[in-house]
């Protein structure tokens, strides 16, 4: 039942591009050859992958459920090639960084900045993942910082943490509650609630004052990153809780932050090689990092402020 490689693009090709015509240019082959390919997967594998009405294709549900694992198996090849464009491009002037998009979206452009203002010679190649990911990243040994959610524990490694502020709730302009300067947890019965993804650390933080409170919330929608919250809150999907660096980044906008009576704080862990070249860079980014940290918790509670 195994499926080679070509049969497995061929499979791929036509989920992506919805149609036999489609996927065969895409390949550089042709309509007749994918078709019988198709075939003999479907033979192969001694189940249909897709319902025919003419020259119509409709994926069945094991087909659907196929294509969820060979996504992944792409994936995998794709930070194989992340890994290898690093590796590549390794020179003195490159500082490569690995973070979570929170942190890519606000406070690293500003330490950034402050690179380049100091006329510091660096080329800066940032490569945004999600939490999990990033433990694989940190094996790969080929980016001088990581920043994560999580302090991870690794023996070739040097961990520490920088503390932000505390978390914050969203609003949408208008909303009943943000004529509050605070809110409680009971604030937020009833409320239809953005989630974060099942495995953010801080989504366990928020779930047990939540819980310990016996305030049950209305599932709104689920996501994986702090500006996409903003952006379903600025929509009116529902509120939430956000990290304070994203909130000083989204001051002024069409959402509005009010302080959460229960305190949550809110530390970026940053992790680096213990043995580089880099370490005096490092070094320094880490204090500008330290410093634009505090600078955003500053703003925000400038704007949190009644």
């Amino acid at each position: 039942m195994k499926l080679n490689q070509r049969q497995i693009d061929v499979f791929n090709a036509v989920m992506v591009n919805k149609s036999i015509t489609a996927a065969a240019a895409k390949l550089g082959s042709s309509q007749p050859t994918l078709s019988r390919e198709i075939r003999e997967i479907e033979n192969r594998l001694g189940f249909d992958l897709f319902l025919r009405f003419g020259k119509r294709l409709t994926p069945t549900e094991q087909a659907i459920l196929l294509h969820e694992v060979v996504l992944r198996s792409f994936v995998g090849l794709d930070e194989i090639g992340r890994a290898a464009s690093a590796i590549r491009t390794h020179n003195a002037a490159n500082f490569r960084i690995a973070s979570i998009p929170a942190y890519a979206e606000s406070v690293i452009p500003r330490v950034i900045q402050r690179f380049l203002k100091g006329r510091h010679a660096l080329h800066f190649s940032i490569h945004s993942h999600e939490e999990p990911s990033l433990r694989h990243e940190m094996t790969t040994q080929v980016f001088d910082l990581v920043l994560a959610e999580n302090l991870f524990e690794r023996d070739s490694a040097t961990g520490t943490t920088v503390c932000a502020g505390d978390m914050v709730c969203v609003l949408p302009q208008g909303h009943p509650l943000a004529s509050r300067a605070e809110l409680a947890p009971a604030d937020f019965a009833g409320q239809p609630f953005i989630y974060f993804s099942q495995n953010d650390p801080y989504r366990h933080k928020l779930d047990v004052v939540f819980h310990e409170a016996a305030v049950a919330r209305d599932y709104a929608a689920e996501t994986t990153t702090a500006a996409s919250v903003c952006a379903m809150v600025a929509a009116g999907v529902g509120i939430s809780v956000i990290n304070p660096l994203t909130a000083a980044s989204h001051t002024g906008g069409p959402v509005v932050f009010r302080r959460l009576s229960v305190p949550v704080p809110y530390e970026l862990s940053l992790w680096h090689p213990a043995r580089s070249n880099r370490l005096a860079q490092i070094k320094r980014f880490i204090t500008f990092l330290e410093e634009e940290a505090a600078g955003m918790a500053d703003e925000l509670d400038q704007h949190l402020r009644p």
